[in-house]
C-alpha cells in the first residue's frame, strides 16, 4: 500500500507544477502580447518631445547642433547654406555663443533660427527642475542679447529627456524637440556617407540631426541639400514645420 500512494502523490505533484508551469507561460505570453499597448498608453499619458511633424507637402527640417565654443565648421556650414538658399535651424549652448557672438549674429540676420541646446552641454536630467530652469534661462539670455529673440525651442543635450525636464521645458512655454533623422556625423562617418545616410531616411516632416561644429558636417552640406532638392524636399525652419 505504501508504495501506491507514493505514486499517487507524486503523480498529483507533477500534474500541479505542470499546470502551475502552463499558467505561468500563459501569463507571460498575455503580458509579451499586451506590452506595447500599455507601453503606449503611459507614453501617451506624459510630455513627450517632438521628433518629427506630420506633414504632407515634402517639407524637412534641417537642425544643427553647435555646443564647441572652439568651433571652426560653422562658418563653412552657414556660407553652404547660403549658396543653396537654405535656412536652418541651429541649437547652440551658451557656452558656443557665448564665444560665438559675431558668428551667431551673422546667422541669424540671414534668417537662420537660433534654439536652445542647454546652457553648457550638461546631463539635465541629474538636475532638480530649479537647476533645469536656471539652465535654460541662462541659454536664452545669451542668445537673445546676440539675437534679440528668444528661444522657443529646447533640445536635450545628448539627445537625453525625462517627464522632469519635458514638463519643466512646457511650463517655460517652449517646445522640446528631438530628431527623427540620424545624420551619423558624429559617429565619424565621412561626407558622403552622411549625405547618404539623410538622403535616405528623409520624410515629408523629418527633423535632421546634424552638428555643425564638424568638418565632416561641413563638408556634406553641398551633396545632402543638391539630393534632398532633387527629391522635391524644401527645407524650412522647425518653427515653421510645427502646427
Amino acid at each position: 500500500m505504501p508504495r501506491p500512494m507514493r505514486g499517487k502523490i507524486l503523480l498529483i505533484r507533477r500534474t500541479y507544477i505542470t499546470a502551475l508551469a502552463l499558467c505561468v507561460v500563459v501569463i507571460a505570453i498575455f503580458y509579451v502580447i499586451n506590452l506595447p499597448v500599455i507601453v503606449g498608453v503611459s507614453a501617451r499619458e506624459r510630455p513627450l518631445p517632438i521628433y518629427s511633424v506630420q506633414r504632407e507637402d515634402q517639407v524637412i527640417g534641417l537642425t544643427f547642433n553647435a555646443r564647441n565654443p572652439e568651433d571652426r565648421h560653422t562658418a563653412q556650414v552657414m556660407e553652404a547654406l547660403h549658396i543653396h538658399g537654405v535656412r536652418a535651424t541651429f541649437f547652440v549652448t551658451g557656452d558656443w555663443i557665448r564665444a560665438n557672438g559675431d558668428l551667431a549674429a551673422i546667422l541669424s540676420a540671414r534668417g537662420h533660427a537660433l534654439m536652445n541646446l542647454s546652457d553648457d552641454y550638461s546631463f539635465l536630467k541629474k538636475m532638480a527642475t530649479t537647476e533645469i530652469l536656471n539652465n535654460i534661462e541662462a541659454c536664452n539670455d545669451a542668445i537673445a542679447a546676440v539675437t534679440g529673440i528668444r528661444p522657443t525651442l529646447f533640445r536635450a543635450p545628448y539627445g537625453e529627456y525625462d517627464h522632469n525636464m519635458v514638463a519643466a521645458v512646457h511650463a517655460m512655454e517652449m517646445y522640446a524637440v528631438q530628431w527623427s533623422i540620424d545624420s551619423g556625423d558624429r559617429r565619424g562617418y565621412d561626407a558622403q556617407a552622411i549625405a547618404r545616410r539623410v538622403h535616405d531616411q528623409a520624410f515629408s516632416g523629418g527633423i535632421v540631426l546634424l552638428h555643425s561644429d564638424l568638418e565632416q558636417t561641413a563638408l556634406a552640406i553641398p551633396d545632402l541639400i543638391d539630393g534632398l532638392f532633387r527629391a522635391g524636399y524644401v527645407s524650412v525652419l522647425l518653427s515653421e514645420m510645427l502646427p
